[in-house]
């Protein structure tokens, strides 16, 4: 049995090696902020903030932090307010958490509105110590800011909502009810003017082949002109399929479940989700934030951020 599966992994490998394009991994940065990126990874990780468990001192102060970052930014508050408390109900428990949310109103007049979302939660204290979280995910944060300060920069011609869920970690509590939220008819947007849905969740540790991986581009039949803009800058490598897991071991991971999209592919919004495949650091207190490709997840942040001016004909076609 052993002699077959070395066989068969190592036809795989070959198959790969040999079918798979070139990729640069050396991606170019045209105006990612490093040092700002640098700021916000150290910051949300380090030992203040205690790995950011949902309900704990740590949340608060990730929450202060976000609050401040926002304000620096210019997003507005989504209906009055930058926290939007939930309850959740878990291990026979009621629970509350607190999504984040800012706006960016488009520049004409428009009721369509996309959405970039990352989880701000993690997995808190280990006895002595905490997991700080880094890749899972302070990357996405930094991300989604990057995206957020360039969207106020440059405009927008449609309207954007930027969340920082919480609670995903135990159930991807946020993101539910943040789509429970958006079904409410006093509610803008409401489900029907949500063109696309962004998540970025683990964006800071590329493959060995120096690849981000995402997940639904399946589901549009324009991908392929989609996946141009996501390239034409910076040549990053794309893959659209992820692997087990990148440091060969055997980990089952059901992406389509696994992160803060699901809820939107429940309710028909189309979607698509920027990730690397599990690495060995993956909720162990070992993910810090020195083993973070920086200029990698510059370049994530400069491709998903495509997403929010390529036309909006290109995502009228989801399956």
């Amino acid at each position: 049995m052993r002699l077959l599966t070395c066989l068969i992994v190592s036809l795989v490998i070959l198959t790969s090696c040999t079918a798979r394009p070139y990729c640069d991994t050396q991606p170019r940065i045209s105006w990612a902020d490093i040092s700002t990126i640098t700021a916000d990874l150290h910051t949300l990780s380090s030992d203040r903030l205690s790995g950011r468990k949902t309900g704990t001192q740590g949340a608060s102060l990730t929450r202060a932090y976000l609050s401040q970052r926002f304000e620096q930014i210019g997003l507005l508050p989504w209906q009055g307010q930058y926290q939007h408390p939930f309850n959740y109900r878990r291990s026979l428990n009621d629970r509350v958490g607190v999504n984040m949310i800012g706006v960016i109103p488009a520049q004409l007049e428009t009721s369509k509105w996309r959405i970039v979302m990352a989880h701000y939660d993690h997995l808190g204290s280990n006895g002595s110590g905490y997991y700080p979280g880094a890749d899972d995910n302070a990357s996405g944060i930094a991300g989604l800011l990057q995206l957020a300060q360039q969207a106020k920069i440059q405009g927008s011609k449609i309207n954007l909502l930027f969340v920082a869920t919480d609670a995903e970690e135990p159930g991807l509590y946020g993101s539910y009810a943040l789509v429970n939220e958006l079904k409410l008819a006093s509610t803008s947007p409401d489900l029907e003017q949500i063109e696309l849905a962004i998540n970025l969740d683990m964006i800071g540790r590329p493959s060995r082949n120096g690849a981000i991986y995402i997940e639904g581009a399946r589901r549009f039949d324009s991908f392929s002109e989609m996946r141009k803009s996501l390239k034409k800058t910076n040549q990053i490598c794309i893959r659209t399929q992820q692997p087990k897991a990148f440091d060969g071991s055997v980990i089952a991971i059901d992406f389509l479940r696994a992160s803060d999209h699901y809820p939107f592919h429940q309710v028909g919004i189309p979607w698509l989700y920027f990730g690397v495949p599990i690495h060995r650091d993956y909720h162990q207190p070992t993910d810090t934030p020195d083993k973070i490709d920086i200029n990698f997840l510059a370049a994530v942040s400069e491709s998903a951020y495509q997403l929010l001016e390529i036309d909006s004909l290109l995502l009228n076609s989801p399956q």
